[in-house]
């Protein structure tokens, strides 16, 4: 799901001609892990793993440039980010 959901979004944001920034993959993993926790799809006590999964989606996508250590980062502070941005995860229900 998490995985699929990650390329619903890159694939809309490449149909609009938008670039997916680091900023906008951030808000993006905070998002939609938030509203998988808000609506029961994971528990809380697996949100690090989803933002694990979404971290390593990303740096996939980048050519795998980020280190392991900094995905460890970068998904610790997604998993603890708050953001719940509705219309940016809209693109994945339609």
């Amino acid at each position: 799901m998490i995985t699929g959901d990650f390329e619903k979004f890159f694939k809309s944001l490449q149909a609009q001609n938008q670039p997916f920034t680091f900023e906008v993959f951030g808000e993006f993993a905070a998002s939609i892990l938030n509203f998988y926790v808000g609506s029961g799809l994971i528990l809380l006590a697996d949100k690090l793993e989803g933002a694990e999964l979404l971290v390593k989606s990303f740096n996939a996508g980048l050519g795998n440039v980020i280190t392991s250590a900094d995905q460890k980062e970068i998904a610790v502070s997604v998993a603890q980010d708050p953001t719940l941005n509705y219309q940016l995860i809209q693109s994945i229900f339609g």
